[in-house]
């Protein structure tokens, strides 16, 4: 007497019915259907945490415009307590880029009064902030993530004020002795002490913000400082008078009355015109 051998049940899987069996149909089911809407994609309207930027493919990029940060501390600052613990902040850094630390520093130093230089910074930097306020964080190209505490993203609302002085002229009282240095360094090259001798010049190309034509390339002399650079940057695309330019390089931007050798320039680099008309 023979025996029959039931397939359906010596096999691991069950036929569930004559089209197929469990498991196809399991993994037919999750494959999208035919004419369903697609899921929508993301847009910079509405931005991810940094949690879900994390899990983004490399070719995903999100960016806001850079706003200010407006906050009250329930601690009291000063000024100079808060410059101190900033500058400890940026100095003490040792994950991530260094030229784009550079970079968030000068952003931090300027976003209360200079915003659109600042988104400038960004913008030469490869810097995205997907919210558009750096508390939240900030990308560099390669998808390093940099995050800032809120006290060294900008001063808060109620930060401890000398007595007759302003926030803006806190802001600028940092900057005073250089201000007075460029200033004199300005007075002698009008008065023809800057001149250019022909073995002691050299070139550098300058790339433009505004537009993407070619570099300009410009002759300077040694010793002459940044603002010269600048001038002669607005001299040959046009703006000299009505329109302003920063020089940034290796993401931080220069001095104006230091020279492009003692910020570290190497020959033949190019640096980053920043032009705001």
């Amino acid at each position: 007497m023979s025996h029959g051998r039931d397939d359906s049940r010596s096999g691991p899987y069950s036929p569930s019915d004559a089209n197929g069996d469990s498991s196809s149909r399991a993994i037919t089911s999750n494959l999208t259907t035919p004419g369903a809407p697609a899921a929508a994609p993301r847009t910079s309207n509405n931005p991810p945490s940094h949690n879900e930027a994390q899990r983004l493919g490399l070719g995903e990029h999100f960016n806001q415009p850079l706003r200010q940060h407006v906050w009250k501390s329930k601690t009291t600052w000063t000024k100079e307590d808060l410059e101190r613990e900033r500058e400890e902040f940026f100095e003490t850094r040792v994950t991530g880029r260094a030229e784009i630390w550079r970079a968030l520093k000068t952003v931090v130093g300027l976003v209360d009064m200079e915003l659109e230089t600042c988104q400038g910074i960004l913008d030469a930097s490869g810097i995205t902030v997907p919210t558009g306020d750096l508390v939240n964080g900030a990308y560099d190209e390669a998808g390093n993530f940099y995050q800032i505490p809120e006290r060294y993203v900008s001063d808060p609302v109620n930060i401890v004020l000398l007595p007759g002085q302003s926030r803006a002229d806190a802001a600028k009282t940092e900057n005073s002795s250089n201000g007075d240095e460029e200033e004199a360094v300005r007075r002698r090259e009008e008065k023809g002490k800057g001149v250019l001798h022909s073995l002691e010049t050299y070139t550098v190309k300058a790339r433009l913000s505004d537009r993407g034509g070619p570099d300009v390339q410009i002759t300077l002399g040694k010793e002459q400082n940044i603002r010269v650079l600048m001038r002669r940057v607005q001299e040959e695309i046009g703006i000299l008078g009505r329109g302003k330019v920063k020089i940034a390089y290796m993401g931080k931007i220069l001095k104006e009355g230091e020279t492009l050798h003692n910020q570290g320039w190497k020959e033949g680099h190019v640096v980053n015109a920043l032009v705001f008309n």
